[in-house]
């Protein structure tokens, strides 16, 4: 088996990354379709480039904790979410969710892996406040994240050159707090 479910949710379940994916990344990561959402436009990523990252980044480590996004009906690698900038003192985090491929975009797969990813993080790992950034031409990516109420805290202009345009990032973070408020709110509606 090439990969081993962890935290399942939905359609999909998280499992450890595997290194083995080096080809199909390699594709991915050199596809403008999907690197020009996640400022990876201007890298140019060999196959030996992206077998030794992938090789560093399956490694855990105190400041990442990456998962691949595995379908569950085809066990099929759809992309890859993690966790950087570990501060356990003051519990804080940053995330990270990566859409490589393209085949299976629009299907809210990203909604289950975050959801599942972030009960993980707040009450396994103990933290209290995860943020991320994503560029303001990402409808897509902006919409999922509000679905499981990230909020806006702050833009920042002009700071993703990308296709001749110089575009926003927006800056959104949830509480565990505030998760479980909503989690409290769906309970008494239903």
């Amino acid at each position: 088996m090439k990969y081993f479910p962890k935290i399942s949710r939905g359609n999909i379940y998280l499992s450890p990354i595997n290194p083995e994916d080096y080809e199909l990344r390699t594709k991915w990561v050199n596809d403008s379709r999907i690197t020009d959402g996640v400022n990876q436009t201007k890298a140019i990523m060999s196959i030996n480039k992206e077998k030794e990252f992938l090789e560093k980044y399956s490694k855990d480590s105190d400041s990442t904790k990456a998962f691949a996004i595995v379908n569950k009906e085809n066990d099929k690698m759809l992309w890859i979410v993690d966790l950087w900038d570990i501060n356990h003192i003051d519990q804080v985090a940053r995330l990270g969710i990566s859409i490589w491929d393209v085949e299976e975009h629009n299907k809210w797969y990203g909604t289950d892996a975050i959801n599942a990813i972030l009960l993980f993080w707040f009450y396994t790992l103990n933290l209290r406040n995860i943020d991320l950034h994503v560029f303001s031409f990402n409808k897509w990516a902006i919409r999922c994240y509000q679905k499981v109420w990230f909020k806006e805290y702050g833009i920042r202009k002009e700071t993703h050159y990308c296709n001749w345009k110089f575009r926003d990032e927006i800056y959104m973070d949830i509480t565990k707090v505030e998760r479980e408020e909503k989690n409290k709110e769906i309970l008494r509606k239903s």
